[in-house]
C-alpha cells in the first residue's frame, strides 16, 4: 500500500509538471499584454497633446519646465504655428492657463521691476524669482539650467519673462479657462 500512495504522489507530481510546461510553450506564442496608459489628471498635459481652444489648435511640440524647490511652478509648452511663435503656460495653482505670443515690444524693456507697462495697461507680478529649467521635446536644449522667471498680470493680460544667461523668452497674450481647453484624442 505505501508503494502505491508514493507511486500515485510521483504520477501527480509528474502530471503537473506536464501541463505547466504546456502552459509556458502556449503562453510563448501569446502576444504581450498591452501596456495601459499611466493615468492623468484632468488638465494635465504633455508634449505631442493637441489642445483645441475656440478654433485653434495647439499641438504641444516642447516644454520647459520651470523647477522652484523641487516642484514645478509653471509649465510652458511651445505650440509653434507656421509663422510665429506661441506657447501655452500651465501655472502651478489656479484654474487659467495663459496662451501667450513672443512680445518683442516686452523683450525691448530689459528684465521687469515691480510693473509691466504693456499696451496701456499695467501689469503687477504674480510671481517671480530664480528656478531651474527643465527642456523636453522640441525646445531648444539651451535652455536647460538654471536662470529666473517673471509672471505679470492685470485681469486678463499676462507676461512672462523668462531668462538665462544672456537670452531672454518675453511672451504676452491671455489668460484663458483650463476648461476652455480640450485635449483632442
Amino acid at each position: 500500500m505505501a508503494v502505491g500512495a508514493g507511486g500515485a504522489a510521483a504520477v501527480a507530481r509528474w502530471r503537473r509538471r506536464r501541463e505547466a510546461a504546456r502552459d509556458r510553450d502556449r503562453d510563448k506564442d501569446r502576444p504581450p499584454p498591452a501596456r495601459k496608459a499611466e493615468p492623468r489628471a484632468p488638465g494635465e498635459w504633455r508634449v505631442g497633446d493637441v489642445l483645441l481652444h475656440l478654433s485653434d489648435e495647439y499641438w504641444l511640440a516642447g516644454e520647459l519646465s520651470l523647477l522652484r524647490e523641487g516642484s514645478t511652478v509653471v509649465r510652458l509648452f511651445s505650440a509653434p504655428e507656421r509663422g510665429s511663435s506661441r506657447w501655452l503656460a500651465v501655472p502651478r495653482a489656479g484654474d487659467s492657463v495663459y496662451v501667450l505670443h513672443a512680445d518683442a515690444t516686452l523683450a525691448a524693456l530689459g528684465w521687469p521691476g515691480m510693473e509691466v507697462p504693456l499696451r496701456g495697461a499695467t501689469l503687477r507680478p504674480l510671481e517671480q524669482g530664480n528656478c531651474a529649467i527643465a527642456v523636453q521635446g522640441e525646445v531648444e536644449a539651451r535652455w536647460e539650467g538654471l536662470g529666473r522667471y517673471g509672471v505679470f498680470r492685470a485681469l486678463e493680460t499676462v507676461a512672462l519673462v523668462l531668462e538665462q544667461g544672456g537670452q531672454r523668452l518675453a511672451l504676452s497674450g491671455k489668460a484663458v479657462p483650463r476648461r476652455l481647453l480640450e485635449k483632442l484624442g
